[in-house]
This record gives structure tokens, sequence and C-alpha cells, in this order.
């Protein structure tokens, strides 16, 4: 089948680890993809190109180049960052400037992009699949937690535009919407290894977070299975929402399966939120850090949302492998982890 035969799927975000995932399967799924990047001449880019993919640059602050972006799409893939603008130094710089928090200045950058991106998408909202906007995003913590929650902005700054903005304002694209909650990154180690893998002074090693040992949690490998769970939701019915997750288990059961993968015992112990806070180093970062733990305590990580997971996705006889935690911990090289927990790195 010639290109002009085949479906148009716009991916925001094709070179980073949500989006490159979607990206690369529905290449191999047969459709054109047009990947969105900041930089075509980065690594990444060139890489993805190689694989069939046509690249376009565009800037989440520039709509007009969404506008350019999206002509002609069948399905668009929207995931936002919140992380960038929060490490970015300019954001410090910045928050200072307005005189607010830079955990807010990194909510209202993602909240704006997010925005972009609905206002784009909503101009040709009619060209798109019964099915075509498929989100990544996460519950609303504001909400969900009856307003304990005011500042667990990572999550605020996605579930404010997709679904809030999108319903509110674009009923034809809300009508096509899907939004996908991610779970608990498997690598989310790399930005936490001391609270994941805390060394003790008799040589235990501890895992040691806010949450409540008997809360089951989302676990999730993006690069492996964003791709993969994202071409299943695109063959449900729109209007429905998700939590992509590998595995579903409690701290104590995580940390666990990573001693039987390692062969290092490992032990679990909840932590009080100034614990957990000073462990990070950073007050602004362990507030928001922290207010997740505890908010997956008490109402959930998914905010108690009535959520559509892999098996129910496969009920509706759609195919969905995910991968399991103790599958992708097994794949990993644990040498560096180990080292350092071993007093040789």
């Amino acid at each position: 089948m010639g290109s002009e035969g085949r479906k148009l799927i716009c991916v925001v975000g094709a070179t980073g680890n949500q989006g490159g995932s979607v990206a690369r399967l529905f290449l191999a799924a047969g459709f054109r993809v047009r990947g969105l990047t900041r930089n075509s001449s980065s690594p990444a880019a060139i890489e993805l190109a190689s694989q069939g993919a046509e690249l376009f640059e565009a800037n989440l602050d520039d709509p007009s180049s969404l506008d350019q972006a999206f002509a002609g799409a069948n399905v668009i893939f929207s995931v936002t960052d919140y992380w960038e603008p929060f490490f970015h130094p300019h954001c410090r710089k910045a928050a200072e400037a307005q005189g607010i928090s830079y955990r807010r200045f990194a909510y209202d950058t993602e909240y704006r992009h997010g925005k972009n991106i609905a206002d784009a998408a909503a101009k040709i909202a009619s060209s798109l699949d019964a099915n075509g906007f498929l989100v990544s995003t996460l519950s609303h913590a504001g909400k969900c937690s009856g307003g304990k929650f005011k500042e667990l902005y990572h999550f605020d700054s996605k579930a404010d535009v997709f679904p809030t903005y999108v319903e509110e304002h674009y009923p034809e694209l809300a009508a096509k919407m899907s939004c996908i909650q991610t779970g608990f990154f498997y690598t989310s180690f790399n930005i936490l290894p001391n609270s994941y893998f805390g060394k003790l002074p008799d040589g235990r090693i501890e895992m040691a977070f806010a949450t409540v040992p008997t809360k089951t949690i989302p676990h999730f490998a993006p690069v492996d299975d964003m791709g993969p769970f994202t071409y299943a939701v695109w063959q449900m019915p729109p209007g429905k929402h998700y939590m992509a997750a590998g595995t579903n288990c409690t701290w104590p059961e995580f940390i666990e399966t990573w001693s039987k993968v390692s062969g290092v015992p490992a032990t679990y112990r909840q932590i009080s939120p100034e614990e957990m806070i000073k462990a990070t180093g950073e007050p602004q970062l362990g507030g928001e850090i922290t207010d997740m733990f505890l908010y997956s305590s008490q109402p959930g990580y998914d905010g108690g949302m009535d959520v559509l997971q892999a098996e129910d996705i496969r009920k509706a006889g759609i195919d969905c492998p995910m991968t399991t935690w103790e599958e992708w911990a097994k794949r990993q090289d644990w040498g560096a982890i180990l080292a350092r927990l071993h007093g040789t790195a």
C-alpha cells in the first residue's frame, strides 16, 4: 500500500520515552508516522527517521508549528513533560522573577503546552479517527483527593488539560479522546536511588517511601510498553480512561521481586513525609515527590478513578502485551547499583 493509503499518526515527543515507543510501534503496524521534535538533527531523531518516520520540527510554545504538524492527521498521540522545565535552570530564575515556586512554574509550562496541543488538535477534529486523540495524562490529584493535595502539580498540569480543558472547550475533540494514565516508571530508581535502594548502617538494603505498605501501585515500562498499549487503546471505543501498567503490586512486593532477581535481600519501610522530603535533598523536589507517594496511599495513584487496564483490553479481544516488573528487572544490569551498595562504586 502506498503512503497515500496509510493512516497518519502525529506523535508529540517522538524522540522521548513514551513518544518514541508509540512512534516505533505504529511504524511497525503500517502507519505513516510524523514525529514531532524540537531538534530533527538529534541522534534519537535521526534513528527514528532511519526507521521510516517523517520528522517535523515543532515547538509546543509555538501554536502555529503545531497547526502545521497536525495537518492531515488521522490520529494524534500527545504527551507533555513537567520535569523538563522543573529541572531546567531557566525555570528557577523565571519562577523567582514571577514570585512563584518552580513547582508552580513547571505546572504553568506543562499546562500551556497541553493547551496548545489541544487547541491545534481541535482544528482538525473532524479528520481524526473515531478514537483518534490519544493522550498521556494522570489523575487530577486536587479533585480526586477532595482538595487535600493542592500542589501535586505534575499530576494536575496534565489532568487540567486532558481531559478537563478539552471537555470544556472542544466537545467534538473530547468525543474522540482516550486518556492514558501511566504507572510508576520502572526506571524511577534512577531519580531516587537512595530511596529505592538505601544502604543502612548495618549493611541491610531498604526501600523507604511515604506510601502505606498495603496499597497496590501500578508500575510500568514506558519504552517497552507505551507503544503497544497505545496501539491497543486506539482499537478500543473512544471516551475511556486507562492505566498503563505491566505490574500491579505493593512496594514491599516490588522490592521483594528485585531481591529475587538481584540476589540481594531488601525490605520496605514506610517513612514520614518529613523523612522523605529530607531524603531527596531539595525541598521543592521533595515536596512534589512526597505528595505523589502520599496520594498513592489515599485515594490511590489513579485517584480512585474507574480505569481500564491491559486485561480489560484483552477481554475485548484486542492484543495488549505488557512487560512485568520481574521480566524487566531480569533484563537489567544491576552492576552499578550493586557496586554502590557493596561500597565498590
